[in-house]
C-alpha cells in the first residue's frame, strides 16, 4: 500500500505516524511505529504453538523463536512491497518522504504530482503487488526443496502464502489500497478528470470497507465446533482495517470536493477591510471609528505607519463595554509575525496551506509591495469552505 501526500491537509493515516526511524534505504528514511512492536509479539505468541505442533521435535522456546523470526520475515517482505513503489517512484522524478512499518502494515508516503499523470501513478501503484506477487511465487518454488513438517518447508510456504495475500488484499479497488489507486489511475485515464477518479476511488472504498465490517462481525460472531463463538482476535483486526479504509477513503472523498472549492478560493473576497490605528488609542474610541469607515478590523500601526498587531475580533467582543474606554487596543491586540502575513495574491492551495499551517483567528494581508489589504478571519475562510459544502 502506498500513500501519496496532496498538500495541505494529510490524510488520516499519516496523523498518528510516530515511529522510530531504523535507517534509509535508497535514500528514503524507514521509520517504525510504535505499535509495529506489538504488532510483532502478537503474531509471536499466536505462531509459537502452531509451528509447535507442525514441526516435530521442536521445543516450545524454539517454536516461539522460529515465530519471531517468520513475523520479521513477514514485515520484510511489507518492507521490500513498499520499497518497490518507492523504486519505481523515484526512477520517475516523484520525491518520496519516507517508508513507515506500522501496526496495519506498511505506507510510502510519495509526494503527489500536480497534475501529474495517471500513467505514472498506475505504474507506482501496481509496483507493490507485483513485488508481492514475485515473492509469492520465490516461495512457491523453493518450498518442495524442503522435507514436509521442517522449520525451512513451514517457512517458505508460509512466506508464499503471505505474500499472494498482501498481493490480493491490496488489489482490492478501494482507496487507499493499491488497487484503489489503480481504479483512480484508470478512471483519470477514461475521464480526464482526477477529481471525479478521487471521488470515485473514495466511495468504492468506502464500499469496501463496509464489506470488510460485515466480514469482521461474521468472523467474531460464527460458532465453531467446540461450541464456542468465532475468532475475536482475526474480528477486531478486520475491524482495525475497515475503519482505517473508511478512514481515508472519506478522505479521498474530501480531497475531491477541496479541489473543486480551491481555484475559487479569492483571500481579496474574504478579506475584511481594516482600519489603522495606534496603540495607545483605547478600544471603545477604536471601535467608534472603526464602525465609522465600515471597518470591520484592527490593525495596530508604529510611528511610521507599519502593521505591527491585529486586534482579535473575539478579544474585543469579550471585552465589556463599559472598559473599553479605560484599555487601549494594545492590550487586545496579537503581534504580527511572518507566519501570519499573507499575500494579497495568495489563494487556492497557497492560501489554504499557509492557515492550516498557522492557526490563529487573524491574519494581516498586505500587497505584494506591502501595503496593507485587510485582515483574514479564519473564521471566514471555514464559512467559505462549509458554504461550498465541505465541512
Amino acid at each position: 500500500m502506498s500513500e501519496r501526500r496532496e498538500a495541505p491537509d494529510p490524510p488520516p493515516s499519516r496523523r498518528f505516524w510516530g515511529g522510530l526511524p531504523i535507517g534509509r534505504i535508497f535514500g528514503v528514511p524507514i521509520v517504525v511505529q510504535p505499535l509495529w512492536f506489538l504488532v510483532v509479539v502478537l503474531i509471536t505468541a499466536g505462531l509459537g504453538s502452531t509451528i509447535r505442533d507442525n514441526v516435530h521435535g521442536l521445543s516450545s522456546n524454539a517454536a516461539y523463536a522460529v515465530a519471531l523470526a517468520f513475523a520479521l520475515l513477514l514485515y520484510a517482505s511489507v518492507l521490500l512491497h513498499e520499497l518497490a513503489h518507492v523504486f519505481v517512484a523515484r526512477s520517475l522524478g516523484m520525491q518520496v518522504r519516507r517508508v513507515v512499518l506500522q501496526f496495519l502494515g506498511g505506507a510510502s508516503e510519495i509526494v503527489e504530482e500536480n497534475p501529474g499523470e495517471p500513467a505514472r501513478d498506475f505504474m507506482v501503484a501496481m509496483a507493490g503487488p507485483l513485488c508481492s506477487v514475485f515473492l509469492a511465487g520465490v516461495g512457491a518454488a523453493i518450498a518442495p526443496a524442503f522435507e514436509p513438517t521442517t522449520v525451512p518447508r513451514l517457512f517458505a510456504e508460509g512466506f508464499a502464502w503471505v505474500n499472494g495475500l498482501v498481493a490480493a488484499f491490496n488489489l482490492l479497488p478501494g482507496f487507499p489500497l493499491d488497487g484503489g489507486r489503480v481504479l483512480l489511475s484508470a478512471v483519470w485515464q477514461l475521464t480526464h478528470d482526477k477529481t471525479r477518479a478521487q471521488f470515485v476511488s473514495g466511495w468504492v472504498g468506502r464500499v469496501l470497507a463496509v464489506a470488510l465490517a460485515v466480514s469482521a462481525l461474521y468472523v467474531q460472531n460464527i460458532p465453531t465446533g467446540d461450541g464456542h463463538r468465532g475468532d475475536q482476535v482475526r474480528g477486531f483486526y478486520l475491524l482495525l482495517l475497515a475503519y482505517f479504509i473508511w478512514a481515508n477513503a472519506s478522505w479521498a472523498i474530501g480531497r475531491s470536493k477541496l479541489s473543486v472549492v480551491l481555484p475559487r478560493l479569492d483571500i481579496k473576497a474574504m478579506t475584511r477591510k481594516a482600519l489603522s490605528v495606534a496603540a495607545d488609542l483605547p478600544v471603545a474610541e477604536a471601535v467608534r471609528r472603526a464602525h465609522a469607515a465600515a471597518a470591520r478590523a484592527l490593525v495596530v500601526v508604529d510611528s511610521y505607519g507599519r502593521p505591527v498587531a491585529v486586534v482579535s475580533e473575539a478579544a474585543v467582543m469579550a471585552t465589556p463595554v463599559q472598559r473599553q474606554p479605560w484599555i487601549s487596543v494594545a492590550d487586545l491586540a496579537r503581534p504580527v509575525g511572518a507566519d501570519l502575513l499573507l499575500r494579497s495574491d495568495m489563494n487556492g492551495d497557497a492560501l489554504l496551506a499557509a492557515v492550516q499551517q498557522h492557526p490563529a483567528t487573524e491574519y494581516l494581508v498586505v500587497e505584494p509591495n506591502g501595503a496593507l489589504f485587510g485582515v483574514l478571519s479564519r473564521a471566514d475562510v471555514v464559512a467559505a469552505l462549509q458554504a461550498a459544502g465541505l465541512r
